[in-house]
């Protein structure tokens, strides 16, 4: 087993505070670099236990607790020590954070440099959060820095509409969040006749995704609809938004709130999904988030769940395709009852889910794009 490991392409996937078996730089770019057995794997990523051992796969861990400063402020520097520990052929980078010490270290290792971009960062710091206006301004310097000067081979794209909002980040593959596992095949259904209708969301919990909106917009449908439960589980970085969060749910034994400052472990997520009736989007529509397609929609088409989502024709036009999901202003209390009723009296995957929700219909793409790195 050693003497084949030795003869396949070192290649070095690499995040920061994401899980060190990430849904997309493990469980999608990984594994689909991992079944052409080529390339022998390492992956960088946070892990609040020792990482886990594997004969073929290596895991290092780029830091144990996100709270901690010292250790995000060496984050470059145990990158530094894993890649020329790795020595990677390819090196596909998660976060702008590696960019310029990969960059660095390009020259010395002569490795093909990919940049997986998973958010649009620099608008990504316009949305809020608890930090002053002075730190966002450094931010964007050090991200905007960080990703112009890295020489950067191949960029991957997390969503479609970063070709148009970051034109310059070319050669570029488009390689969008899509679902991996089996598309669950799903009679057309209406949740009207179930004595208890379970709410779900899920995800990152902030004031821009919304949260708080759904949660004020249940209340108001609790009132009609006493049959209502509703789960809230997720990761929140925003430790005041968090507390606003859990002093709102006092008193209210229909929601269940389940807050982590830690990633929340996608095994969940996709089991809190499989038990609710709606998945809840309640995004709202700035424009750092609108012409996104969350993953979300891809996951709840492939599951078979219903979307209430907020007023996106984007999204709208998707899951009309299959009947997967209904549009729901949340800031609209006034006619939340009579827009839930709507959604009840509504039957759901009356159409065939496409096929291009699957992961399956560009993995061949990726696949290309590494064998012509390597």
């Amino acid at each position: 087993m050693h003497v084949e490991s030795a003869y396949k392409t070192p290649v070095l996937i690499a995040s920061s505070l994401k899980p060190i078996q990430d849904t997309r730089a493990f469980a999608k770019l990984g594994l689909s670099l991992r079944e052409t057995n080529k390339y022998r794997l390492n992956f960088i990523g946070f892990s609040s236990k020792r990482p886990l051992k594997s004969s073929d796969v290596r895991y290092f861990y780029s830091i144990s607790d996100i709270k901690s400063f010292w250790q995000r402020a060496f984050l470059p520097i145990r990158f530094l020590y894993l890649t020329i520990k790795t020595r990677p052929k390819v090196l596909i980078c998660c976060t702008w954070e590696y960019l310029l010490p990969a960059t660095l270290l390009k020259f010395f290792l002569r490795y093909s440099l990919i940049y997986d971009v998973q958010e649009n960062y620099l608008a990504n710091q316009n949305l809020p959060n608890s930090r002053s206006s002075l730190a966002k301004s450094l931010s964007k310097t050090v991200i905007f820095l960080s990703e112009r000067l890295a020489s950067v081979d191949y960029y991957l794209l997390a969503e479609s509409c970063y070709a148009i909002e970051m034109p310059k980040k070319k050669p570029a593959l488009i390689l969008p969040n899509l679902f991996q596992g089996k598309i669950r095949k799903t009679k057309p259904f209406k949740v009207d006749e179930k004595p208890e209708i379970h709410l779900l969301v899920t995800g990152t919990l902030s004031p821009a995704f919304g949260t708080l909106d759904a949660l004020k917009w249940v209340d108001i449908l609790i009132q009609d609809f006493p049959q209502i439960k509703l789960h809230v589980i997720g990761h929140c970085t925003i430790e005041k938004f968090g507390e606003e969060l859990t002093d709102f749910v006092i008193n209210k034994s229909y929601i269940n709130l389940e807050i982590s400052r830690q990633p929340i472990a996608h095994e969940q997520i996709i089991e809190a999904m499989e038990l609710a009736d709606f998945v809840l989007l309640p995004y709202k529509q700035s424009p750092e988030i609108a012409p996104k397609m969350p993953t979300k929609l891809y996951e709840c088409a492939g599951l078979g769940k219903a979307v209430l989502h907020s007023p996106n024709p984007n999204w709208e036009n998707f899951l009309s395709q299959f009947g997967g999901g209904k549009s729901i202003d949340f800031l609209d209390l006034l006619n939340a009852r009579s827009s839930f009723k709507v959604a009840l009296s509504n039957y759901y995957f009356q159409g065939e889910i496409p096929s291009e929700i699957h992961w399956d219909t560009v993995k061949p793409d990726f696949q290309r794009l590494i064998q012509s790195l390597s």
